[in-house]
């Protein structure tokens, strides 16, 4: 029985894919739109769908819907393109092959939750062998809604139909490394754990509602010991620096 669904972002918690997912969205841009985007907006902790729409807006680019699938392909085999790219300039974060690893043995089961679009997601999980432990078919991506939190009830229902038992409130786990993540945590009654490893601080992860925080994924005990505690806490909603701490990893 698996009591636990974990859901992790990708990129800046799994992986640094050193810039190569955006290179992939603007060869993309040009090739569907006809021109090379000259204004980007953030994109930490937002779906591909959400981003390209800023895109677009940003750019002064009018658009018919149609074209949003013709350019989820072009940025599919535009990043295909730049896998020898991705694999010698990108890397797994210290500790996550570890921390995917050890979890195996857990009662929990592992997927993604990411702003990606699902053949980049699986690309970077890949190049960087981390997908052995986890099952990408109930993971949710960026793609499907511009609204990261509506991706939690689509990974918990693909986990239900696939395990026959469902993952209320904060049985479900995510990490994740933004205050993008904590917030879609939040937003559907899950736990989260931020990891400090991207650009935001432990603070800010902290300030944002994290259950915990922390520092990075190197100490495999910490990050399990981290999923198991804030699944099992009862406690209805996030105690800002109560429960958060920084890891004890060098």
């Amino acid at each position: 029985m698996t009591d636990i669904l974990v859901l992790w972002d990708v990129d800046g918690t799994l992986v640094d894919a050193a810039g190569v997912g955006r290179e992939a969205m603007g060869r993309a841009f040009i090739r569907v739109f006809g021109q090379e985007p000259t204004s980007w907006p953030g994109m930490g902790g937002r779906t591909d769908r959400a981003i390209l729409l800023d895109l677009l807006r940003l750019n002064g680019v009018a658009y018919r819907e149609d074209e949003l699938e013709t350019y989820r392909a072009a940025a599919e085999e535009a990043f295909l393109e730049l896998l020898d790219d991705l694999a010698a300039r990108g890397r797994a974060l210290p500790g996550a092959l570890d921390a995917l690893t050890a979890l195996r043995d857990r009662p929990v089961v592992q997927s993604l939750l990411t702003g990606n679009i699902r053949r980049i997601a699986e690309a970077k999980m890949h190049t960087f062998g981390l997908v052995e432990h986890l099952d990408l078919d109930i993971g949710a991506y960026g793609w499907s809604h511009p609204v990261r939190a509506y991706l939690v009830d689509t990974a918990r229902t693909r986990a239900a139909e696939r395990h026959g038992r469902t993952y209320p409130g904060r049985s479900t786990v995510l990490v994740g490394d933004t205050p993008l993540d904590v917030e879609a945590a939040l937003a559907a009654g899950a736990s989260v754990v931020g990891v400090a490893t991207g650009r935001y601080s432990h603070e800010e992860l902290v300030d944002a509602g994290a259950h915990v925080v922390l520092t990075d994924l190197t100490s495999t005990d910490e990050v399990v010991e981290a999923i198991q505690e804030v699944a099992r806490s009862a406690e209805p909603g996030p105690h800002k620096g109560s429960t958060a701490r920084p890891s004890c990893a060098s």
